[in-house]
């Protein structure tokens, strides 16, 4: 059954910010350090995210961020950087493997109190009509009706730095612009970019199922939901 905005509930928005801000983390991601592995910590490698961090270990994110000072949010991991993932000082942790997948902690994904410092111009991702426009906290970017098998396109050059399912979006896919810029297509049928490819305005990076179905857009800046349409050209 296609997914559409009213299926994406609060809990699940905030799994995006949080996959956003873990993403373009790991998009920026820095040299490896050597070294050994004190016992209780864990070296981030490339491709980790604070979240799968957590689950691997049978972690909450919370407990995560509680027992490593120097994280004071998801998106302040680096490749190499070691992180503890067992409790100082006897201390219990709080999360079974199952609350590791859920206990993600609250990321706002309001609209931008401030716009970012560069601009950006985008093209439609797809060919139909706005179904349902920017309205948060309801509807954090637009959805649009696409034809059957219709081509879902980049809507601006930019780098896949995510591809993969996110529950409440189907599959999605996450191109990041910029340091500033990111634009989002949820609710695929079929991605045809693969994660970490460059990919050229109007390039296809997915495609819609066989049935009419709605693209879900959200363009972010820095890492906050914007009005789309304040970004994309008149279609007259």
């Amino acid at each position: 059954m296609t997914q559409t905005r009213h299926d994406i509930e609060p809990g699940r928005r905030r799994a995006l910010g949080l996959l956003l801000a873990a993403a373009a983390a790991v998009a920026a991601g820095c040299g490896t350090t050597g070294g050994p592995v004190p016992d209780g910590y864990y070296r981030v490698e490339r491709g980790d995210t604070l979240y799968s961090i957590a689950r691997k270990h049978r972690r909450s994110v919370r407990d995560l961020t509680r027992w490593n000072s120097d994280i004071t949010s998801p998106s302040q991991i680096e490749v190499g950087q070691l992180i503890r993932v067992r409790p100082p000082g006897g201390a219990s942790g709080s999360a079974s493997a199952g609350q590791a997948v859920t206990d993600t902690p609250r990321v706002d994904s309001g609209p931008a109190s401030r716009p970012p410092a560069s601009s950006i111009r985008l093209q439609w991702p797809a060919d139909g009509r706005v179904t349902a426009g920017f309205a948060p906290p309801a509807s954090k970017g637009l959805s649009i009706a696409v034809p059957a098998n219709g081509a879902v396109r980049a809507a601006a050059a930019g780098r896949a730095i995510h591809v993969g399912n996110l529950r409440g979006y189907g599959m999605l896919v996450i191109v990041k612009h910029s340091d500033d810029w990111l634009t989002v297509y949820g609710n695929l049928d079929q991605p045809l970019v693969t994660e970490g490819a460059q990919v050229s305005a109007g390039q296809d990076v997915g495609r819609m199922g066989a049935s009419p179905s709605e693209l879900h857009f959200e363009v972010r800046g820095n890492g906050k939901p914007v009005d789309p349409a304040a970004y994309l050209p008149s279609r007259g």
